[in-house]
């Protein structure tokens, strides 16, 4: 599997990158791999704090000089401890546009934009566990408005791949109350 991955990724550079030719670039796209992140929201029976792990991914379409629109989406689970179990957690999924601000300088790309989606919770809130049975739990489902500030720096390994970094705080309603995850996040994107 790493050697087809390995293989389609060097086939995308042979086959996109023209020698001497001044790369303009359109758009870039990929997954963003790597996204720790911390929760910050309650239910009806406890708060929640705890770290959370995502993936996701960016669709970024540049016009004129600076300006930035596109797609993002993706999915972030939150694992935490209940008086009577291990194996609760709350999972938000998410996505809608964004718009904002970029600026390519050597092989950096700056980008400042404002997200504003939709996303969904679900919330396993395990009271007490025996083993695999749950004697008391709840399930929990909502829809909400999510948005967000997303600051990212790209860097350009060769004209058409850049590894990026981005930070960013979602924001929301769980259960009339506010959620907040601000999450670090790292991938990869293909450009033309």
């Amino acid at each position: 599997m790493k050697r087809i991955i390995l293989g389609l990724i060097c086939l995308l550079m042979v086959t996109t990158g023209k020698a001497g030719e001044e790369v303009k670039n359109l758009y870039s796209g990929g997954m963003l791999i790597l996204q720790p992140g911390y929760t910050i929201t309650g239910n009806d029976h406890q708060d929640i704090r705890d770290m959370s792990s995502s993936i996701g991914g960016i669709l970024r379409m540049y016009f004129g000089r600076c300006f930035t629109a596109g797609i993002y989406g993706g999915s972030q689970k939150t694992h935490y401890k209940t008086t009577g179990s291990d194996n609760s957690y709350i999972n938000l999924g998410y996505g809608g546009p964004f718009f904002g601000f970029s600026h390519k300088s050597g092989k950096f790309r700056y980008t400042a934009s404002a997200f504003a989606g939709m996303g969904a919770f679900r919330n396993l809130h395990i009271e007490n566990q025996t083993g695999n049975y749950l004697s008391n739990a709840n399930l929990y489902k909502a829809s909400t408005i999510v948005y967000s500030p997303i600051l990212s720096v790209d860097y350009a390994i060769t004209k058409r791949i850049y590894l990026t970094a981005q930070t960013l705080c979602l924001m929301g309603e769980f259960q009339n109350q506010s959620f907040y995850n601000p999450t670090f996040q790292m991938g990869i994107l293909f450009s033309r």
